[in-house]
């Protein structure tokens, strides 16, 4: 009688714990230290994009008015030396990241995800996965958001508010702290795919979608810790107080050269949620002229691509 008890009580344990099984063992581990595969938006990651290329951008009419106004060398100035980006930066970064896992001492359950920042420009993102609530709207906002997580079968999907004013692009287009942002972070084996979701009621017409690949360094010899940034004047000029870089509007001498370039209208050069489609690329068979040769970036930045993507570039010309 004891031996069938035992039977129907682990028969009835199982029952109970299959329908657990399942989502626990889609999970992934996403800890290690991850290498930057830049094969997607090269040119964009390393050397930067190009002065006004606003392309592929849902960006509204207040987006490029603010991004046509912006300066590069306001970077050079001693207080915003050190200012760190916010983090969908994470999205079109050329860096390496490292995640670490954070257990809770008591169950051993993972109470959050931590990304590092992989450069000194960033701070690193928490994703808290113990169900805390979300801070109030009043709350401060911090140069790291605030995330938490939640897995949907193998993926981490993570949701942040909270983020600081930032940017969209490296060359100026804008990010509002009324900004959020949705991250879908999907291991294949050695590969991380982290794609995020970004809304913001500011400066995007619709969301603007970006994505980032990282391959697992099984050496783990990736610095853990960046250099110090020590802040300081890069230009004299800006000593003065109240000098801030800036162009007026109509004054942006660049605002064309982009579109010149490679032969661009500038309604596509300067986005917004219609020219995101492939109907938009339609409406300009008839017009565009490519450019007789490529004469910059040919390959990547730099002559090539610089981390872990294993391919050889070939130049040539039309």
């Amino acid at each position: 009688m004891n031996s069938a008890l035992l039977r129907i009580a682990c028969a009835a344990t199982v029952a109970l714990l299959a329908p657990m099984a399942g989502p626990v063992l889609a999970q992934a581990d996403l800890s290690g230290q991850w290498a930057a595969v830049n094969q997607q938006d090269n040119m964009a990651r390393g050397a930067g994009p190009d002065l006004v290329d606003y392309t592929g951008l849902p960006i509204n009419d207040e987006a490029r008015a603010v991004a046509l106004g912006y300066s590069a060398a306001v970077l050079s100035m001693t207080e915003r030396g050190c200012m760190d980006y916010t983090e969908n930066y994470l999205l079109f970064a050329p860096h390496s990241i490292m995640i670490e896992r954070v257990n809770d001492p008591v169950t051993g359950d993972v109470r959050a995800w931590r990304i590092s920042a992989g450069g000194s420009d960033r701070a690193p993102i928490t994703i808290w996965m113990d169900g805390r609530p979300r801070p109030s709207p009043n709350a401060p906002y911090a140069f790291s958001g605030f995330t938490t997580g939640e897995w949907v079968g193998d993926r981490l999907v993570a949701r942040m508010t909270h983020m600081k004013r930032g940017i969209m692009r490296r060359n100026g287009v804008p990010l509002s702290d009324r900004a959020t942002m949705t991250l879908h972070l999907l291991r294949r084996d050695d590969l991380l795919t982290v794609m995020g979701v970004i809304t913001d009621p500011i400066y995007l017409d619709e969301p603007l979608v970006q994505t980032g690949v990282w391959r697992l360094n099984p050496r783990g010899n990736t610095p853990a810790t960046n250099p110090t940034c020590f802040p300081f004047s890069e230009l004299p000029r800006l000593d003065t107080p109240g000098s801030v870089p800036h162009f007026l509007p109509g004054t942006n001498p660049d605002a064309e050269t982009f579109a010149r370039r490679y032969n661009l209208p500038l309604e596509a050069v300067y986005g917004g949620a219609q020219t995101i489609y492939p109907e938009f690329r339609k409406t300009l068979r008839e017009t565009y002229t490519p450019p007789a040769a490529c004469t910059r970036y040919c390959c990547g930045w730099g002559g090539g691509n610089p981390q872990a993507s294993g391919l050889r570039c070939i130049a040539r010309e039309r």
